[in-house]
């Protein structure tokens, strides 16, 4: 049987259904979770969520993410359909989108201080951890994903984990699925670590283990997103956020 880097030809075509699968579910759960407050705002009903306004640097941040996740599953698509050349060559402006996104977490994270879209069980300044928390986490996995791209099996579970990452709170989080409190915020969290999941399973039903990256994305998307919720828990946080530059 035909093999490329002593990986199965089947084993390949799977791999490619899977991530392919996957991005496109990543999308589909982003677009539900923002489709009252962003895509179809207006359209559809809002959930029972702060729904504030959206000023150009939400837009704008937005606009960009949306066009990284559309990259992302393009990619995934090239992938599928073998045409690894392009997929490289997106890659570039993937990777350029990906840099650009990170400034953009940042202000968007002080900026919503203004905006007092935090849920009910905490005050705008203390929320301002859930954001960015996630950052530092984003830009490793962003990062190695580019640095380890000659390295597939890193490069292509490092992207996934950073997909995952960044929609793990901001998409999951606006979904009715728990009550606005923090038990339930926690639950939503859970939710959305539940989503790397499917990769376990593809890592354990191929290789007989869990591979690296997979534990390293896993890591970095627990730790940015559970500790923030300790933080909100201890009250601390509060005056620390208000010295941040933007504030």
């Amino acid at each position: 049987m035909a093999s490329v880097a002593g990986v199965p030809a089947d084993r390949q075509a799977a791999e490619r259904k899977f991530y392919s699968r996957m991005a496109l579910l990543l999308v589909a759960v982003v677009f539900i979770g923002f489709a009252p407050s962003f895509y179809l705002r207006g359209v559809v009903p809002s959930y029972p969520r702060p729904n504030p306004t959206l000023p150009p640097s939400v837009l704008l941040h937005g606009g960009l993410f949306t066009i990284w996740m559309l990259v992302f599953v393009a990619q995934t698509q090239l992938v599928a359909a073998r045409k690894v050349e392009l997929h490289m060559r997106l890659g570039k402006l993937s990777f350029l989108l990906a840099l650009a996104i990170i400034p953009m977490m940042y202000l968007v994270a002080v900026w919503q201080v203004a905006r007092a879209n935090q849920p009910p069980f905490t005050d705008p300044l203390t929320w301002t951890i859930v954001p960015l928390a996630v950052i530092p986490s984003y830009a490793i996995l962003v990062w190695q994903g580019w640095a380890r791209r000659s390295q597939a099996q890193w490069h292509k579970r490092l992207m996934l984990s950073a997909a995952i990452l960044v929609m793990l709170g901001p998409a999951i989080g606006r979904i009715p699925i728990a009550p606005p409190t923090l038990g339930g915020f926690l639950f939503q969290v859970l939710v959305g670590l539940a989503l790397f999941i499917p990769l376990f399973v593809w890592d354990r039903r191929g290789d007989g283990h869990v591979h690296p990256a997979t534990w390293l994305g896993f890591s970095l998307a627990a730790a940015s997103s559970l500790l923030p919720i300790a933080i909100i828990a201890s009250g601390g946080w509060a005056p620390i956020a208000a010295h941040l530059p933007g504030i």
